[in-house]
């Protein structure tokens, strides 16, 4: 099959190229009701012998999900039947809150655009990115990024967006360094990418580091969905700046004065910040009477910046 490649073709435009016309549509239309009922048949003689739980989770995956794994049953329209999947999973991928049952479906929906189409790259990159976001749903993007590695051994990309994920949501800064210096040696990778890869390996719990990670993957990211994900990210990293700059700042205070300051203003009129740093989402900083400091708006600190 001829695939999208590498490009970074990411409309339905496959769509528009094979249904041509009012008949086209309906050809469309009446192989994916053909298909429907031969998969319906089909599948019930076996899913009779199916536990509850599993029959709930074939029931949620869809009739997308059982044409990916049985390409034959999309009749000549393979392309076009991934590019129903890519459009649904952009639209899952695009919700500002997505719960569980939205990175679930994100997840069924790449696995199936990947089974029909696997040359077409961009949602390995969105599968890395977005599904990584969540805690419960790291080791799918890992493997979404892992599985695009074998249909596309030459896209720098993809071991670049494996250490991402293992450096934000395993919180691995060795892990990271690894997959970012084995896309420094694929031709085309920036050349920042060695520079970037020793620096997680010598200072990988830095959060100028992480700044300088997200940085060399905005600098290239042209999809709004993604882009949002990695200013979110930086934000949270901006946060865990200040954070360890202002706790540095109390303590310093606290050896001084035997006691740790009222407010964190106390450190400005003391002399022991130049100001208060803003925090990035409109919120502010807040000082415990621990001497520790959090954010209103972060509930949590990033994994990799955790004590060890």
């Amino acid at each position: 099959m001829a695939g999208r490649g590498s490009g970074d073709i990411e409309t339905a435009g496959g769509m528009s190229r094979i249904l041509s016309g009012r008949a086209g549509l309906l050809l469309l239309v009446f192989a994916l009701l053909v298909a429907q009922g031969l998969l319906s048949f089909q599948t019930e003689r076996f899913r009779r012998h199916l536990s509850p739980a599993a029959k709930t989770t074939d029931a949620r995956r869809g009739l997308l999900w059982q044409i990916g794994r049985h390409p034959a049953f999309t009749f000549g329209f393979r392309n076009v039947v991934a590019d129903a999947a890519w459009l649904q999973a952009v639209q899952v991928s695009g919700s500002r809150r997505m719960s569980r049952d939205d990175y679930d479906r994100l997840d069924i929906l790449l696995k199936t655009v990947g089974n029909l189409d696997p040359h077409f790259v961009v949602p390995y990159l969105l599968g890395g990115v977005i599904l990584g976001d969540s805690p419960d749903h790291v080791e799918a993007a890992l493997d979404t990024l892992e599985r695009g590695r074998a249909y596309h051994p030459l896209e720098w990309r993809l071991p670049f967006y494996i250490g991402y994920i293992k450096y934000f949501s395993l919180g691995d800064p060795i892990g990271s360094g690894k997959a970012i210096e084995e896309a420094s040696r694929i031709p085309g990778g920036p050349p920042y990418l060695p520079l970037l890869a020793s620096r997680m390996l010598s200072e990988g719990r830095e959060p100028e580091t992480a700044l300088a990670l997200l940085d060399g993957i905005l600098r290239q990211e042209s999809d709004p969905v993604r882009i949002e994900v990695l200013k979110k990210r930086i934000r949270e990293v901006v946060v865990e700046r200040d954070i360890q700059e202002l706790e540095r700042a109390v303590e310093a205070f606290r050896r001084r004065n035997g006691e740790f300051p009222s407010t964190l203003a106390d450190l400005v009129r003391n002399g022991f910040l130049p100001r208060l740093p803003a925090e990035p989402n409109g919120g502010r900083y807040i000082l415990g009477p621990d001497g520790t400091v959090r954010s209103d708006r972060v509930s949590t600190r990033l994994r990799v910046f955790r004590p060890q």
